[in-house]
């Protein structure tokens, strides 16, 4: 399958465009946020999804989805392998998150438009992106920031952050996605952090969803 990037660099600024680094709620209002989190066997994707109490972390809704792998893995255009199926997974659900966290990136992206952006965007839903590892910008004091051209030349935007949360294990990294500020979206990940787990609970529970579909499926086929 040849693969024409320019386009979907195209695609991936249109999204951009249209993201929303802004509060369009009041964290004081979230009542359930939603995790998602994606397992590859023999050429299938499974998305699994998990709807938590903001609160208690308490599991309200799970669901997923099994479909054909249809795009390969690049850097940077994750959003066109991941993103369809965490869509698909979501509409699976019978209630309505109020905030969508994703294991990937929002605006902490090249061009501003990682996995998380394209979902809130797609969904017109607040999404909060949480990554692992640091893919693109610089950090100090714990915010990491990106260069940006503008009319006065070259600026540094602020992308997103790093948060410790285990003790002796690497942070991780935090960037809105679609209709969430950086300082609330750090706020949100920091609130669902529990025990000694580096993951916030909506990663975390949806990563254990997707391992244990996965695992069914392999014993299936043996």
């Amino acid at each position: 399958m040849e693969i024409d990037l320019d386009k979907l660099k195209e695609v991936q600024k249109k999204i951009a465009d249209k993201v929303v680094v802004k509060d369009r709620f009041k964290i004081g209002d979230v009542k359930t946020v939603a995790g998602f989190d994606l397992a590859y066997y023999n050429k299938k994707v499974i998305c699994a999804g998990v709807i938590l109490d903001f609160k208690s972390m308490e599991i309200l809704e799970k669901r997923y989805t099994v479909s054909e792998e249809k795009f390969p893995y690049i850097p940077s255009f994750l959003m066109f392998r991941e993103g369809p199926p965490i869509i698909e997974a979501y509409h699976e659900f019978k209630a309505e998150p109020d905030v969508i966290m994703i294991d990937g990136g929002g605006i902490l992206h090249p061009l501003k438009s990682g996995v998380a952006s394209y979902v809130g965007v797609s969904l017109d839903k607040p999404t909060v992106g949480v990554t692992k590892k640091l893919l693109c910008g610089e950090v100090h004091e714990g915010k990491v920031y990106l260069e940006k051209d503008t009319i006065e030349g070259k600026v540094k935007e602020l992308r997103g952050e790093r948060v410790e949360t285990k003790a002796g294990s690497r942070p991780i990294f935090v960037s809105p996605g679609h209709k969430i500020s950086v300082a609330t979206a750090v706020k949100i990940v920091k609130n669902c952090i529990r025990g000694n787990h580096k993951l916030p609970e909506p990663l975390r529970l949806a990563h254990r969803y997707a391992d244990k579909v996965r695992e069914e499926l392999v014993l299936k086929e043996k």
